[in-house]
């Protein structure tokens, strides 16, 4: 196959691959990077138009070693040092400011949200700190200090340029060996028997041993070549950019990137001026939910939505009572483009199931902090067979049939309306509930219980007595299911209790080895008693359980004395023997 790239030279493109990577923004370009540059020789990136096309491009372009969850803390890390070094290895500049970021706190549950999440920091190697008002006007001294009463400040934090992050990306990717072709939009997707894929395109088709979806608002219209409905939904973000600041261009060194939490809008310098941008409530913001039903127009691109100050107004007043020289301050620039989200707003990372050899690296609302890490962490899984830690909560299959376009679309506007709300320790979400999923004994608890949500399942989490403080009341104290739990756990002990699995995946093993397969699996072997697979004999499986709970107990016996006589050496080893003696 060949063809005319953009700059009319003749290439040959290559017929097969180990791995082609659709999509061309910060994130395939990463894991197309990392996967040439850990040694993968047969790489090929496929762009549908332009590199950044999509939500790249228009990105603020924020970085944070921050993250109120651990694991995905590793992912920010892993970006951030390759950011940091991204420049020196491509010769490609990426515009990397690193001024330091914090996190604003006005109210008393902000401070001890800050403080919970201090107890949780030294999991990770990056430098937190709660700061007090005094620190926080040193970092960002055009602040209105009345309200602030702390912050989380994350050295290394900042922004980059996310254009020229994704071409510095593609230039290691190329230096490495991969092969990046556009336009070159992907038309069909096609499993071969052996495991493979023919990667279909206007110029020709590449048998590939693995294909990694990573197409942004594309997702949906990827997934769909091969019968995936992926949950991703295309979300309005606008941000505002100012003209030059006179206060912020007397500045002597860069401000921190600034997130004030209760007005719901980060801030940042922008060479002379500010760039902030707001998280509008659930009620205001806007979902792209025509691309869903309909799909995305097939030549957008680079193009926006149009802008709506009005929508933003009340956090544009917000931020100009925080940093009062918005208020003098020239409106240049109103950016408004598409984030994809998915429902919980963590990204789909990894192999997706029902196919083989598919992998998704879809559904980012914060792709720019994401790309570098992301790319990092499937390159390794995918060289190595397995994740190089776990990043369970972005496992691209914990959404099923149960997740509809009503359900991705409540709980899409959810988070983002609740983008900086604070974050409670076993925390609940609400919007889109129930699904279609409800067991048996739903209708007689709902109302006797306060249900949590567990893959699409309602699922009691603790009951009411007459007297208890009812209803969901989250605390970084405790809670008002505090009590009822603490009597649950007694009632059990001390009597009997049933609890609803209906969230729990259920297997059937079966087959000549099954029960060898299970000894392995399992931390104790399985009972050798063939009754058990026999229900209708009647008092068999009652006798297996017995005889294997008496086996048990035999060698719980058998290991207390094989304690006591160890013991019993010891004593006689290290013990005096006039005290030995006397002991006796």
């Amino acid at each position: 196959m060949r063809r005319a790239d953009a700059t009319s030279k003749c290439v040959r493109w290559k017929e097969t691959a180990e791995t082609v990577v659709i999509g061309g923004g910060c994130v395939g370009t990463s894991v197309a990077y990392h996967l040439a540059k850990s040694g993968m020789k047969d790489v090929v990136l496929l762009e549908k138009s332009e590199l950044t096309a999509g939500s790249t491009w228009h990105a603020a372009g924020l970085t944070t070693y921050y993250h109120p969850g651990i694991n995905l803390k590793k992912v920010h890390y892993d970006s951030i040092k390759l950011y940091e070094r991204l420049e020196a290895e491509t010769g490609q500049a990426v515009g990397f400011h690193q001024p330091g970021s914090v996190r604003i706190a006005s109210t008393a549950a902000r401070v001890d949200e800050m403080r919970y999440q201090m107890t949780r920091t030294h999991w990770h190697v990056t430098e937190q700190y709660m700061i007090g008002p005094e620190k926080v006007q040193e970092l960002f001294p055009l602040l209105n200090m009345d309200k602030v009463l702390a912050g989380l400040y994350t050295p290394g934090d900042g922004h980059i340029d996310p254009y020229s992050l994704t071409m510095a990306l593609a230039a290691g990717a190329r230096m490495y060996g991969a092969q990046i072709y556009n336009p070159a939009p992907v038309t069909g997707l096609v499993p071969t028997a052996d495991g493979k894929w023919d990667v279909q395109t206007p110029h020709g088709t590449i048998r590939a041993n693995r294909v990694v979806n990573a197409t942004g608002f594309w997702a949906r219209e990827v997934g769909k070549l091969i019968g995936f409905e992926h949950p991703t939904i295309p979300v309005h973000h606008q941000y505002v950019v100012t003209a030059t600041v006179p206060e912020v261009k007397a500045l002597k060194k860069e401000l921190a990137v600034i997130r004030d939490l209760e007005g719901s809008y980060y801030l940042r310098q922008e060479r002379d001026g500010l760039l902030f941008g707001p998280y509008e409530k659930m009620e205001k913001m806007v979902l792209q939910d025509s691309w869903v039903r309909d799909g995305v127009p097939p030549g957008f691109g680079k193009e926006l939505f149009e802008s709506d100050l009005d929508r933003i107004m009340e956090h544009v007043e917000m931020a100009m009572e925080m940093v009062p020289v918005l208020k003098k301050a020239d409106i240049i620039n109103i950016v408004s483009g598409p984030i994809t989200y998915t429902p919980d707003l963590l990204p789909m990372l990894g192999p997706h199931q029902g196919v083989r050899n598919y992998w998704t690296a879809i559904g980012f609302g914060y792709g720019v902090i994401h790309a570098g890490g992301v790319g990092k962490f499937l390159s390794d899984w995918i060289r190595n067979g397995e994740p190089p830690y776990d990043l369970i909560e972005c496992d691209p299959n914990r959404y099923g049939s149960w997740v509809d376009v009503p359900f991705l679309c409540a709980k899409a506007r959810e988070s983002y309306g609740f983008n900086n709300v604070v974050g409670y320790p076993k925390e609940e979400r609400f919007a889109g509930r129930p699904t279609y999923r409800r067991s048996g004994v739903y209708d007689l608890l709902k109302d006797k219980s306060s249900m949590g949500f567990h893959a699409g399942w309602e699922q009691p989490h603790w009951f009411y007595k007459p007297g208890d403080d009812t209803g969901y009341k989250p605390s970084f104290r405790r809670t008002n299911w505090f009590e009822p739990v603490g009597r649950e756990c007694k009632l059990v002990m001390e009597k009997v209790g049933v609890i609803d699995l209906s969230p729990f995946g259920k297997f059937i093993v079966k087959g000549k080895d099954s029960h060898k397969l299970l000894d392995r699996l399992f931390a104790n072997t399985m009972p050798k008693v063939r009754a058990l697979l026999q229900p209708r004999r009647s008092g068999r499986t009652a006798r297996a359980h017995q005889d294997l709970l008496h086996g048990y107990a035999a060698r719980a016996i058998f290991f207390c004395r094989i304690v006591l006589m160890l013991f019993s050496v010891l004593l006689l080893s290290c013990v005096p023997k006039p005290f030995f003696f006397n002991f006796f």
